[in-house]
């Protein structure tokens, strides 16, 4: 063997030595930057490269960005703010880096300038000069999640088949490591996100009162239920009590879902106590809410919302339907249940300056006023059909001995129709009772 190939043998074992101690380095770390950071340290150090850097692909546009690069001028890491991941991105089979990304194998590019496929603007944004191009495809199981480069070898020559395979292994254990990285960042914003969802769940909870109010003079009884489909759900109910004589309920349904549903909700029902309290009537009160709703209106959301007083000496009960489900009434004698007739009002939230119209009844002693969101007559069974509003009506014609147990046994009938099915929507009921 000659000297030659001895020296040869024993650059390839220590390139291979080289190789395994920095895959090792790289693979200890989960933190996304980090990583890359180290692979441009050391893919620089691996292939003796005066530049090297990292194009990961996004799936949003199909476009590879550069993440980062390092070069020997400074030693620092190129700004990758958004501006310039924009400026320096190229579609697939744009450019060396499309090219490869395109066929999914190494390119060696001795003569980068003269190469028509070589992309310019990278060299104007940044300054430096390029002069060859090493290149090779980040893939992890055949799935392609970017390309990385190494550009002008040190000693001045062109990269060579050896560079070529050694590159090559090198981005099998780089493109790993920058999966891993990847997933460990998802991993921890999703569990950050769910942290910050039980927190919204515990201030919307915050807002809801107890289920079950009752007058200490035994004029009426309210209880309700609330089970959200998610974490945070967008129905809400309320209870106000407005004077010795006067109690109120607030109930609706917030487009949308998530955490913009339920701070919408809370600052809802914050106003609705103010505005009920200091206006003459319900439907002044919903006028300056729904007011409110649209001077700070945000991505299109509105509320579906029901503002009832009851008057507990005379049983006289007004309310406003803006938008929302009608009530259902039912009467203590005969055991009718009966759809309440309702003024055409829409949503709150939508139009200003709207003029509200109240509508009232008259109750007799022992009849309950239901309220009730969508997510009830919606509910599906494992066959996907609904349990309508028919079915609801049926099931609530009989005698009910309170509030407490018309709701308690509601929410049982819905899980005996819906059996295993998965809750798509929110389930919010309020049973009121004249007593």
């Amino acid at each position: 063997m000659s000297d030659r190939e001895i020296r040869q043998l024993k650059k390839k074992a220590e390139d291979l030595s080289m190789l395994i101690e920095i895959s090792t380095i790289i693979n200890s770390v989960l933190d996304l930057n980090e990583v890359i950071r180290l692979v441009l340290e050391k893919t620089q150090e691996v292939m003796h490269a005066e530049a090297s850097s990292v194009f990961l692909l996004n799936p949003a546009t199909n476009r590879l960005e550069v993440q980062s690069a390092l070069g020997e001028k400074d030693d620092s890491i190129v700004d990758t703010t958004d501006e310039l991941k924009e400026k320096i991105s190229v579609e697939i089979g744009q450019g060396i880096a499309g090219w490869v990304a395109q066929h999914r194998q190494p390119l060696n590019v001795p003569d980068a300038p003269s190469d028509p496929r070589f992309f310019q603007k990278g060299d104007k944004l940044t300054g430096f000069r390029t002069r060859s191009i090493l290149a090779a495809p980040l893939k992890v199981r055949e799935k392609l999640i970017g390309v990385a480069e190494v550009i002008n070898r040190k000693d001045l020559s062109p990269f060579d088949e050896s560079d070529i395979g050694l590159f090559s292994t090198f981005c099998s254990s780089v493109a790993m490591a920058i999966e891993n990285a990847r997933l460990y960042k998802e991993s921890l914003e999703k569990e950050r996100f769910q942290q910050q969802l039980k927190s919204a769940q515990t201030i919307q909870q915050s807002f809801l009162p107890k289920s079950q109010l009752l007058c200490p003079k035994h004029r009426f009884e309210i209880f309700a239920a609330y089970q959200p489909a998610k974490t945070i759900g967008g129905d809400f109910y309320d209870f106000l009590i407005l004077d010795n004589k006067h109690v109120g309920i607030a109930f609706g349904d917030v487009s949308g879902k998530g955490i913009p549903a339920a701070l919408y909700m809370a600052r809802l029902l914050s106003d609705f106590h103010l505005y009920a309290n200091v206006s003459t009537s319900v439907n002044q009160a919903v006028d300056k809410l729904n007011d409110a709703l649209v001077e700070r209106s945000h991505q299109g959301m509105f509320v579906t919302f029901v503002g009832t007083i009851l008057n507990a000496d005379t049983g006289e009960f007004v309310f406003v339907n803006a938008g929302h489900l009608p009530l259902l009434r039912i009467r203590n004698k005969g055991k009718q249940v009966e759809k309440i007739a309702r003024a055409s009002n829409i949503p709150l939230g939508i139009k200003k300056s709207i003029e509200y119209q109240k509508s009232s009844i008259q109750l007799e002693h022992g009849d309950y006023i239901i309220f009730f969101t969508d997510g009830i007559i919606e509910a599906r069974d494992t066959q996907k059909r609904e349990m309508s509003l028919e079915r609801f009506i049926r099931f609530l014609h009989k005698k009910w001995q309170s509030p407490e147990q018309l709701i308690t046994q509601a929410k049982k009938e819905i899980d005996k129709f819906t059996e295993s099915a998965e809750q798509h929507d929110d389930i919010t009921l309020v049973a009121l009772k004249w007593c």
